[in-house]
């Protein structure tokens, strides 16, 4: 696999900032699982168990490359991705598709709203770059 950077230009002009702020803050699982679709990158997440509810809950989902996170808002360090989260003692787990958008969606997904979460996270994945030339056969 290639080493791959993001050109962090592109990306937030390129995709509308409700949407931004959509996959980033309540439908993140769907964005994490729609880039993964498109990308084929791992998914990872942060969960903080609820004792009212009993159950680990989604802090955030997203897709790793290597040990970076990609999201809507592009590359990150996962460990940055808990900023505004300080008061959340989360623990980062690897998910598949199918489980994070069991604990970060509503069981009937709108296929608009999918289509919406594959389009965006085309334009995250386009603006993914090769970092080195691969090499010449």
């Amino acid at each position: 696999m290639s080493h791959l950077r993001m050109d962090l230009e592109r990306t937030p002009a390129a995709i509308n900032e409700d949407r931004r702020d959509r996959w980033l803050h309540g439908r993140c699982a769907l964005f994490a699982a729609a880039l993964h679709r498109v990308t084929g990158l791992p998914i990872r997440a942060w969960l903080q168990d609820d004792p009212d509810l009993g159950v680990p809950v989604l802090v955030h989902a997203f897709v790793v490359r290597g040990e970076e996170a990609v999201d809507a808002s592009g590359v990150r360090d996962p460990f940055g991705l808990l900023a505004g989260y300080e008061h959340w003692e989360p623990f980062l787990v690897d998910m598949t598709e199918v489980e994070v958008l069991a604990i970060g969606e509503p069981p009937e997904i709108d296929p608009a709203m999918l289509a919406l979460a594959i389009t965006d996270a085309c334009i995250v994945a386009a603006a993914l770059a090769p970092v080195e030339p691969a090499p010449s056969p």
